[in-house]
């Protein structure tokens, strides 16, 4: 199983309008590769929090895959914020199109916190955030900031790692 979840990752889309699920369905399966510290799960909480800050159609494709799922035995909790200050108690962000002028305020408010921070946006990851998705060859690959997501106390899977494009540049480490 775990072989066909990691050849998910990489997969190309059949039509343009699919595209926005197999995001969805890319990240539900890059999730599955990442652990998250205990910490990170208030005390007596079991759900997963994905939460989405701002608006966008990979935002709204997220939200109907992911509310009826669950990650490492959790129920995925979906929920969707309009200010940078509710993003605190996330697993995942997802930072919409609409949002991304908010990114250095983002990782301000997440400084240490154990949530990985996702986009659709090129530099996305160079800016700031740890995953973000590119098209290659008319396929969606995605690109992660291994060290970024270390530092909020995230493990990831060398299986991950070996389908990702890894950035390694840190021009925001100082925000």
């Amino acid at each position: 199983m775990p072989a066909l979840v990691l050849c998910a990752l990489t997969a190309g889309p059949a039509r343009a309008e699919d595209v926005n699920q197999v995001k969805a369905d890319m990240l539900l399966n890059i999730a599955k590769f990442i652990k998250w510290p205990e910490s990170a799960f208030a005390k007596g909480e079991s759900d997963f929090v994905f939460t989405i800050l701002g608006d966008d159609s990979l935002a709204e494709a997220l939200a109907a895959n992911l509310s009826t799922k669950s990650l490492n035995g959790r129920p995925v909790f979906v929920r969707v914020v309009g200010r940078v200050q509710d993003v605190t108690g996330s697993q995942i962000l997802y930072i919409a199109a609409s949002a991304l002028d908010r990114l250095p305020e983002v990782v301000r408010q997440l400084r240490g916190a154990p949530a990985l921070t996702v986009a659709n946006a090129p530099g996305f990851v160079e800016g700031g955030g740890m995953v973000d998705f590119v098209a290659e060859d008319d396929k969606v690959r995605f690109e992660i900031h291994q060290a970024r997501a270390e530092r909020a106390g995230l493990k990831i899977s060398a299986r991950l790692l070996a389908l990702a494009h890894i950035v390694e540049s840190d021009p925001a480490a100082n925000r």
